[in-house]
């Protein structure tokens, strides 16, 4: 367990560093806004398409895995929604359990699939990332439709589908992959110095990634919210990687795909998680406060149990 702390560690170090910068140096929105846009889309794109650039689309292992995960989402989807019906949480503030409960925060996810995994990781994650960006897209704005419709403060039907296909559609990270898979179907060779480029970019995503994840973080958190965030944080920190472990050995899935999708199921929420509730009429506040809480619990529950069960 220890060696998988010291991997983990440094991730969220950097994080933390992040969110100093912003509180006490770079304290521009407007800066971060834009690091963002860069990371978001050309610095993360940059290291999907480097990944699936290479990948070796024979093997199984990468659909397989996505299918393990997808099942183990919607499970996870059901129970949060299950639990609606015994608890029955304001309408809107589900919608934070929800999203807190079933999102993962995609620069975590990369970073640390680097650091424990290496180049294996990442080829796996930049296979599956497509898939699961579109999922959880796609339930997240379906729980707004269905809980907050717009007589109740939220936005239309067809305006949420609207903003679903959109987020979507022109998802950098999608796109990015889907080229990737085309270049790499096709057999398509890159320019050497094109392709020292991309890799030159994937290079710089990481570090920067994080320090964005840092400097999204909220610390004040009402105790009025402490309920509904402890329970996002158990379902999604705690009980989904069980799901997720189960699934996988149902499956027979082993090596990095198992390790990488435990990895997938132990992550925090997204910080985009934020910008959707914020979009929707769904309760940002206690958005914010889940995003900041499962980002802090992880580092210690995501190195255990990668340690029992990755």
């Amino acid at each position: 367990m220890y060696s998988v702390f010291c991997n983990v560690l440094p991730i969220f170090l950097i994080a933390f560093i992040g969110s100093f910068i912003k509180r006490k140096w770079i304290v521009s929105d407007e800066f971060w806004r834009g690091l963002e846009k860069l990371s978001f889309y050309l610095l993360f794109p940059a290291v999907l398409f480097s990944s699936v650039y290479k990948l070796d689309l024979a093997s199984s292992e990468f659909f397989r895995l996505a299918t393990a995960l997808i099942f183990s989402n919607l499970i996870v989807c059901g129970l949060v929604i299950y639990y609606q019906t015994k608890e029955n949480y304001e309408k809107t503030q589900f919608t934070s359990l929800f999203q807190g409960a079933t999102r993962y925060n995609n620069y975590i996810f990369f970073a640390l699939s680097s650091a424990l995994f290496g180049e294996a990781g990442l080829s796996v994650v930049a296979a599956i990332s497509p898939y699961m960006i579109v999922l959880t897209n796609i339930t997240a704005v379906m729980c707004f439709v269905h809980y907050v419709p717009q007589e109740s403060g939220g936005v239309s039907r067809k305006r949420s589908m609207v903003l679903m296909l959109r987020s979507i559609i022109t998802n950098p990270f999608v796109i990015a992959s889907l080229v990737g898979f085309g270049f790499n179907y096709f057999k398509i060779d890159l320019n050497k110095g094109i392709e020292n480029t991309i890799y030159n970019l994937a290079d710089a995503a990481l570090t920067i990634g994080i320090l964005i994840v840092g400097a999204s973080l909220r610390f004040k958190i009402s105790p009025e919210h402490m309920k509904l965030i402890t329970a996002a944080s158990v379902i999604k920190l705690i009980i989904t990687p069980l799901i997720t472990f189960i699934i996988l050995w149902v499956m027979a899935i082993s090596g990095v795909a198992k390790s990488v999708g435990i990895l997938f199921s132990c992550l925090p929420c997204a910080s985009s998680a934020y910008v959707l509730s914020r979009q929707l009429g769904g309760d940002p506040d206690t958005m914010s406060s889940m995003i900041t809480f499962t980002t802090l619990f992880s580092v210690l529950s995501l190195s255990l149990l990668m340690y029992i069960l990755g």
